[in-house]
């Protein structure tokens, strides 16, 4: 996701979702959490990425406050080592947190559905 996608959705232009996988690669792992627990999500993220030294991520809130959106920043990446990462990142929530989460890319998904919505505004 490039920052000027980002721009132009947050103005209200046209970009909806974008696809996280070109060539079965990707440059961002997705946390997508909905739920009441937004905020304890939200700690929770940042300092487990305090903790195993990760910097490059942003947090967005969704359309729905309830809704977070965590993009980490890697460097392309093939489709199964992103998962295993992300799979890696949601045992350690799970640690602290009941599951509802969802992480992207999937290689249980086609290509074609590995897509984010974008977020709306950055917390």
């Amino acid at each position: 996701m490039t920052p000027l996608l980002l721009d132009q959705h947050l103005d209200k232009q046209f970009i909806i979702a974008v696809p996280l996988l070109k060539d079965a690669h990707t440059h961002y792992l997705v946390l997508e959490y909905k739920g009441e627990e937004h905020q304890r999500f939200y700690h929770l993220v940042k300092h487990l990425f305090h903790t195993l030294i990760i910097e490059d991520y942003y947090i967005y809130q969704g359309k729905d406050e309830e809704k977070i959106q965590v993009f980490i920043e890697v460097d392309s990446v093939p489709l199964k080592e992103a998962e295993l990462q992300l799979q890696a990142l949601s045992l350690a929530l799970e640690q602290k947190l009941s599951k509802k989460w969802k992480c992207l890319p999937s290689a249980s998904l086609p290509e074609a559905y590995n897509i984010v919505t974008l977020p709306y505004k950055k917390i």
